[in-house]
């Protein structure tokens, strides 16, 4: 079967249970959510058998004496999500410790249903998940500000592959009162879609928690004329492209008073839109603590004073704090002076991450989630040979190292050009993982993904996406923003050398890909077209890394021309999605880098 999270036991026998004059009944007393997602299914199988199918609540007792064709859901009130499946020749049964439960039992049929469409195999599943808190990451703050219908989109998709939490990155995407001037207010989040949003994921069984940034990553905010007075460092001057400042650049004085009640004042804004009573307070990256303002003190103390101030705003409001842990561990000395309820957001991205720092927040006291990531960013196509391995040995040693879960990151550093659909297996991934934290993941799981992400049977996209990522290494977008600032605003020469004989293979792969691509969808799927647009886009940037090396017989002008043609097709695909946000700076940046490749 085609299932993910793989269940933890599974025994299929082998007769079926056909759906035809089949009905859907919930016990009374059953979670209120479940009833809107039996409908999901029923429509779903009403479009398999196309005939009619009902969904029914019944009384406790006339329930326990049902005996007709039908789908049995039933839960208790205890907190565990464990689930029991069962399928037989005459029925399916539900039996969930909690609504949780029973909601991803759902998801579990729902998966099975679209692999055995009009009968359904006889199975016995009992499914428990092994990390409470099963999260994931999105970052909307540095390239894509998503509107609310993908936002939705995304949350929906998490929830059906069994992820109970969703945080979004803000930074400056949202429209706090102090933006106002500072960033176009078409661009930025609403509260009205932060409480659509909340009451979307509730419903989806998700807890939607607040994240934002309130010590680091404050640039846009920081080098405002109203607010310059605040940051670190006076009178800043920007020396590098705006993308690479905005992750260098932007810690706020902890010595002004001022400070805090700016901070306080954003925390007081974002926390009534949601209905967590977690808070995650970010405070990771504080580059340039005490080298402008506050040089000569020290910055471990600076930092945990300043540290307290953020978290006993936010604990005023009943919240639990949550915070990066990066800072910390280079402080490990002061651990113990935070509140004991602190949960540590523990982040690495690296392939073989530092279980060392797992150790040491487990021995701390405080509670942690282990965050691996995506490998998505900087990038037009994840990169799984990265983000493969390094978040099943973040849930692995967090699992050993009894972290309470894990937080999958997507983040969108310089412009966030990768689109959701092109990042979308390390989802399922971390999904897999916060479900089993140890278990082998085979050819087979890949096909699984493939085919429930991309509707590929036939063809493993797995492998398409896994190969494109290799293709994509000899013209790293990073490298590009780098390489750009250095020879434009630095005023310095660089050179971006690349492997000619890579770079011709890399292009021909991305062609060999793009048939294949075209072979399995000719409708049009915005899910393989975007893929396709990830594919082109990589054999541009590769060609446009040969031409700034004079290699190859590469036609400048028929370059541009490509490229812009491309651009046209990814900016409507960005806005299908997105609000305007930052695509007309990355055209700008593409259109700049050709120009810049020519010279």
């Amino acid at each position: 079967m085609k299932l993910i999270p793989i269940p933890k036991k599974i025994r299929q026998g082998e007769k079926t249970l056909s759906l035809s004059d089949i009905s859907i009944f919930l016990c009374d007393g059953c979670d209120q959510r479940l009833t809107r997602h039996a409908v999901t299914l029923k429509n779903e199988i009403v479009e398999n058998i196309k005939t009619p199918v009902a969904v029914k609540n019944l009384s406790a007792e006339v329930f326990a004496k049902k005996e007709e064709k039908g789908i049995y859901i039933s839960h208790k009130n205890e907190q565990s999500d464990a689930y029991t499946l069962t399928i037989s020749e005459n029925r399916a049964d539900i039996n969930a410790a909690s609504g949780a439960g029973a909601f991803y039992a759902i998801q579990t049929l729902r998966q099975i249903l679209r692999e055995y469409p009009a009968a359904l195999p006889e199975v016995t599943i009992e499914d428990e998940p092994d990390f409470k808190e099963r999260g994931f990451y999105h970052d909307v703050t540095r390239g894509r500000v998503p509107t609310l219908s993908m936002l939705k989109k995304i949350a929906e998709e998490l929830s059906f592959y069994k992820i109970n939490q969703l945080q979004l990155y803000v930074e400056d995407a949202f429209d706090f009162v102090e933006l106002e001037g500072i960033v176009t207010k078409h661009d930025l989040l609403t509260a009205e879609e932060i409480l659509d949003l909340d009451d979307f994921c509730y419903n989806h069984f998700i807890e939607l928690v607040p994240s934002l940034s309130t010590f680091g990553h404050l640039y846009n905010l920081l080098q405002s004329e109203k607010y310059k007075h605040l940051c670190e460092y006076e009178n800043y001057k920007p020396t590098q492209v705006y993308w690479l400042e905005k992750m260098g650049h932007h810690t706020i004085d902890v010595s002004n008073e001022e400070s805090i009640a700016l901070v306080g004042s954003l925390i007081d804004q974002y926390v009534p839109l949601f209905r967590s009573e977690k808070f995650n307070i970010c405070c990771d990256e504080t580059f340039d603590l005490c080298r402008g303002r506050n040089a000569g003190k020290d910055s471990g103390e600076e930092y945990f004073k300043f540290l307290k101030k953020i978290i006993d705003r936010v604990k005023a409001h009943g919240k639990t704090v949550q915070m990066w842990g990066d800072i910390v561990l280079n402080h490990q000395e002061k651990m113990n002076e935070l509140p004991k309820d602190t949960v540590m957001l523990n982040w690495c991205y690296e392939k073989e991450p530092n279980e060392e720092n797992v150790k040491t927040f487990a021995k701390s006291g405080l509670a942690q989630i282990v965050c691996p990531g995506t490998s998505s960013w900087n990038r037009f196509i994840e990169e799984i040979d990265r983000s493969f391995d390094n978040i099943s040995n973040m849930a692995k040693y967090g699992h050993e190292n009894g972290a309470v879960g894990i937080l999958n990151t997507n983040w969108g550093d310089f412009g966030n050009i990768c689109p959701w659909n092109a990042e979308k297996y390390g989802m399922v991934i971390g999904a897999e993982r916060g479900w089993t934290a140890q278990n082998n993941l085979d050819e087979d799981f890949e096909r699984a993904a493939s085919d429930l992400l991309y509707d590929s049977k036939e063809e493993n996209i797995i492998r398409c996406i896994i190969e494109l990522g290799r293709a994509e290494r000899t013209c790293d977008w990073m490298h590009f923003v780098y390489w750009f600032s250095a020879n434009t605003v630095e005023g310095r020469t660089t050179t971006f050398e690349v492997d000619p004989k890579k770079a011709t293979e890399n292009i021909e792969k991305c062609e060999e890909i793009l048939k294949t691509l075209d072979r399995i969808s000719a409708s049009g799927d915005d899910r393989i077209e975007d893929l396709k647009l990830a594919a082109r886009a990589i054999q541009l940037m590769n060609r446009e890394v040969m031409m700034i090396n004079h290699v190859g017989d590469i036609d400048r002008d028929l370059l541009k021309k490509d490229f812009s043609e491309w651009m046209a097709e990814y900016k409507t695909a960005w806005l299908r999605e997105n609000k305007i946000s930052q695509i007309n700076l990355i055209e700008k940046f593409i259109n700049e880098i050709v120009e810049l490749g020519k010279e």
